[in-house]
């Protein structure tokens, strides 16, 4: 497993500030940056896309999701946020052209429990 990403968090303070709120909320196992913020692609208009890998949820993906954006209100930047099972997305990550498997080739680890 990557190493957690300190240097994005000391750069970017808002990124620091979801990272904090999602484990305060969620106590992950992970939390992932992916998309053009974790490639260094991002221009003025891109948002945050974020994966927090939970141990086990008995809520519906979307409740899950719900969940995390009124996390994380009143930050003031767009952003894409997904909570997925750690059995979700170790199902999907084998599959090369997945979700999973593309965030863990970006290699943005914001957060793992320790």
């Amino acid at each position: 497993m990557p190493t957690v990403d300190i240097d994005l968090l000391r750069e970017d303070a808002i990124l620091a500030e979801m990272v904090h709120r999602l484990v305060e909320a969620f106590q992950p196992e992970r939390i992932y940056l992916f998309g053009s913020k974790a490639r260094d692609e991002s221009g003025g208009d891109s948002d945050y896309d974020l994966m927090v890998v939970v141990t086990h949820s008995d809520l519906p993906g979307y409740r899950r999701d719900q969940r995390a954006y009124r996390t994380l209100r009143g930050l003031g930047v767009a952003k894409d946020v997904l909570v997925w099972t750690a059995e979700e997305f170790e199902k999907r990550v084998r599959f090369p052209a997945s979700l999973p498997a593309t965030i863990i080739r970006e290699e943005r680890l914001l957060y793992a429990a320790a």
